[in-house]
């Protein structure tokens, strides 16, 4: 190294050697390789000997060993620099913590000249300073240009792009101006729904946003024109309003199927003494008595009973989220108390009588070891199942991959199977329910084989309004034939449950129980569940 050269790395060194370390900085040299920084905030400009090299967290694996001049910057911020030494067989973990440079900036908000007066028409301001809620007019900020947004409800929405410098105050007067009444957003929560469904999901929920006070009126009409059922609302003091309807009339009895009509009426509050506004908004709800929600087992893909698929659907746009725990000795997991499966499971409707469902089985064994599953299924209801008596039927398409073996602790396949739910309705609470099907199976979920092999399942299911209850069965047939072992049955499986989804709320609990037997072994299990149904 020539004098020049050692010249400026001692004026380097001696440059960053003066620069006390900040409170909170850590630097750490642990086992491994290479250079990791990291800020507080994050994101922070990453410079290495001057070099730009990428945003915090930042990773330098394959750095040699030496003396690194560090420096971070960052919008608002104080830069940071810091010298280090990266040593061979070794890794050195940076974290700088970097100073906000602030300004302050006060803000004078005032009414309009001509405005409403106080009593009439409140002002109390929202602020916003990027996006982020601010409780105060009186703001310390980083520097550089910031966005204030200031909102009342009865008041214009005012934007400011304000430049904030540093150690300097600044002030900013506003002036509100009322704003004109208007009525907006109107819609319906569930365009269909059935009140003899439970809680919130037996009605439905009526939305829109005002600009200024005033007062509102719901009215549903029959088919006929025939006034059903009437709500006055609380005066508005906000934008956001909503009236739930549960699809009875003012009386509180339940109102036949049909389409009614919604208005949505909205009348603003006189300020100045002049006229009021009037606005509406018109919409069409429908009642369907046909349209049952309510929530399955989806743990093993095709949504339905335990061990045992339904042909029911859940209708568009509604969604059902699931987590189960086995516990004992559960089909596929060992011997009792080996491994304790949970499963994570979302059932959702795109369309109409089409449901999709994703799954993720996870049994993991007292020994380190875990058996992972992942799954998805496709459900086509083309029978639509009645409320009272009839036949319903789908179709479905499901495909599980196992890390190992060829069924999951929740009674999914391992493999491409197709089935065929059935169900026919026993009554109003009573159904029974049948699933034929095929399997293409093999370790891995690879199907490596040509004939597929029987699945069948079935079960019962009753049904109240706050809860189901159900007794399922499943077993699949080896058929004879291409190099197989004679033909014989797999495991024979059998599960009863029970659903409790208690109204307001759309949480729902369940409890099952089962055992299985296959070739002389058996054994009897528990589970536990939670999820959400809306």
């Amino acid at each position: 190294m020539d004098r020049s050269a050692r010249s400026v790395t001692l004026a380097f060194i001696l440059l960053f050697a003066a620069v006390p370390a900040a409170m909170g900085d850590i630097v750490e040299e642990v086992e491994g390789r290479g250079l990791i920084i990291r800020s507080e905030p994050s994101r922070a400009t990453v410079y290495i000997n001057g070099i730009e090299r990428g945003l915090t967290p930042f990773t330098f694996e394959t750095i040699t060993p030496g003396e690194y001049g560090i420096r971070l910057t960052k919008d608002g911020y104080g830069e940071r620099w810091i010298w280090v030494s990266v040593r061979e067989g070794s890794r050195l973990e940076v974290t700088l913590n970097l100073e906000a440079i602030l300004g302050i900036l006060t803000l004078d908000i005032q009414r309009k000249a001509g405005s409403p007066p106080p009593e009439r028409l409140p002002l109390k301001p929202e602020i916003t300073v990027d996006g982020v809620l601010i409780n105060s007019t009186v703001l310390s900020l980083p520097v550089g240009y910031r966005t204030v947004r200031i909102r009342a409800f009865g008041w214009e929405e005012t934007v400011h792009s304000v430049f904030i410098q540093k150690d300097l105050s600044r002030r900013l007067r506003v002036e509100m101006q009322a704003a004109p009444f208007s009525m907006t957003g109107a819609e319906m929560r569930r365009s269909r729904f059935n009140p003899a469904n439970s809680g919130a999901l037996g009605r439905t929920e009526i939305t829109f946003n005002v600009s200024a006070p005033g007062t509102g009126r719901i009215v549903i009409e029959n088919q006929g024109g025939g006034t059903v059922f009437t709500r006055d609302m609380a005066p508005f003091a906000t934008w956001s309003q909503s009236v739930v309807w549960d699809g009875r009339d003012g009386e509180g009895k339940p109102l036949p199927d049909g389409a009614y009509r919604v208005l949505a009426l909205a009348e603003s509050l006189s300020a100045d003494g002049s006229m009021p506004v009037e606005q509406q908004a018109e919409m069409i709800v429908n009642i369907d008595s046909s349209l049952n929600i309510y929530p399955l087992s989806v743990s093993a893909l095709v949504s339905g009973l335990f061990f045992s698929p339904l042909p029911e659907t859940i209708p568009r746009s509604s969604f059902q989220i699931d987590g189960s725990l086995l516990f004992g000795s559960a089909v596929a997991a060992g011997k009792a108390w080996d491994a304790l499966p949970f499963a994570a499971a979302l059932r959702f409707s795109p369309v109409e009588n089409f449901e999709m469902t994703a799954a993720l089985n996870v049994t993991p064994y007292f020994n380190e070891q875990a058996v992972n599953a992942l799954g998805g299924g496709l459900k086509w209801t083309f029978i639509k199942p009645r409320t009272d008596a009839g036949l319903a039927a789908a179709a479905a398409l499901s495909y599980v991959w196992a890390s190992a073996g060829t069924l999951t602790p929740f009674g999914s396949p391992v493999g491409v199977a197709l089935s065929l739910p059935l169900s026919w309705r026993l009554g109003e609470a009573l159904s029974l329910t049948l699933s034929p099907g095929v399997l293409w199976t093999g370790e891995e979920g690879y199907p490596a084989e040509t004939i597929p092999r029987l699945l069948l399942s079935g079960g019962l299911l009753f049904r109240r309004p706050v809860f189901t209850a159900g007794l399922s069965l499943q077993s699949r047939a080896l058929i004879a034939g291409a190099g197989r072992e004679e033909a014989g049955f797999g495991p024979l499986m059998a599960a009863v449950e029970i659903r409790f989804f208690p109204p307001p709320s759309n949480m729902v609990f369940s409890l099952l129980g089962g055992g299985w037997t296959d070739k002389g072994r058996h054994g009897g299990f528990g589970g536990i569940g939670i999820g959400l149904i809306y």
